[in-house]
């Protein structure tokens, strides 16, 4: 049951996402930002997460979540890595 809610939550966030991104003006070009400066900071957090304790691996799970969700699902992570 866990693995259906988890799979579910992510599909509801990937649409909301792309209803996001088809009603800006330049769709490709927003979300191609949006997906790269995800990359961006995921990759700034691994390599620099030491400075603050946290370094998370790159795998597809962190991945999808910094390219569906940019730099609000890379900030989210880190977030609840020190919450929970």
């Amino acid at each position: 049951m866990e693995e259906v809610v988890f799979w579910g939550i992510w599909a509801v966030l990937g649409i909301c996402m792309l209803c996001y991104y088809l009603r800006r003006k330049r769709k490709i070009l927003s979300m191609l930002a949006g997906v790269g400066s995800g990359f961006l900071a995921l990759l700034l957090v691994h390599y620099g997460g030491g400075f603050f304790g946290f370094s998370p691996a790159l795998n597809l799970l962190h991945l999808v979540q910094a390219g569906v969700l940019g730099v609000p699902g890379v900030i989210l992570m880190v977030v609840l890595h020190f919450t929970l």
